[in-house]
């Protein structure tokens, strides 16, 4: 075996332009990795900032019909025709009469009864709005990714919300904390 200079120096030569050539695509690598960071960043902002304009919009509507839903409660506990038209003209939400609009003029205990379930429908489905967003909102924390300090206000105001509606957060999952924690690890 003839082992010669040149042929050292050009071994040398091959796995130093290797290195190098492996250096660069361990750059671009991390820059392409960077620019994936910052795009993933920059789409869960605005995927914050979409939930905070519907968490905004499923609070108004959650208070309109919590509004609607007790008006109803009083109209149907009233038997004074005087009576029914002042609730319908006192129950407002933002200097509109809701329940007026709600009801309509048909003034019957069925109609009341009909009227309040339907209230009760959208009360649901905010309530299921809202935990939808609460599931986001918490898988997106658990992320880590960004916008926590966001993500904590949203998430008080959303807690807050459902803590008023007199549903607690232990009611909206019946998930066993200890099966879940089993499967984690």
């Amino acid at each position: 075996m003839k082992i010669t200079a040149d042929g050292i120096l050009g071994s040398a030569q091959n796995i130093n332009n290797k290195k190098k050539s492996d250096e660069k695509e361990l750059k671009q690598d991390s820059v392409n990795t960077k620019n994936d960071s910052i795009n993933i960043k920059n789409v869960i902002n605005s995927r914050i900032e979409a939930i905070e304009k519907e968490v905004r919009e499923i609070q108004t509507s959650l208070t309109k019909n919590q509004i609607i839903s007790r008006g109803l409660d009083r109209l149907m506990a009233a038997s004074n025709p005087n009576t029914l038209n002042a609730i319908m003209n006192e129950t407002l939400f933002n200097n509109s009469k809701v329940l007026k609009d709600f009801v309509g003029t048909n003034l019957t205990a069925e109609e009341f009864s009909l009227k309040k379930s339907e209230v009760d429908a959208l009360l649901s489905k905010n309530l299921i709005s809202l935990t939808k967003i609460q599931v986001e909102m918490d898988n997106i924390a658990a992320s880590n990714v960004t916008g926590n300090n966001k993500i904590e206000t949203l998430m008080t105001g959303i807690n807050d919300t459902l803590k008023t509606t007199g549903i607690g957060l232990e009611n909206i999952s019946n998930l066993n904390a200890e099966k879940v924690m089993g499967l984690i690890k």
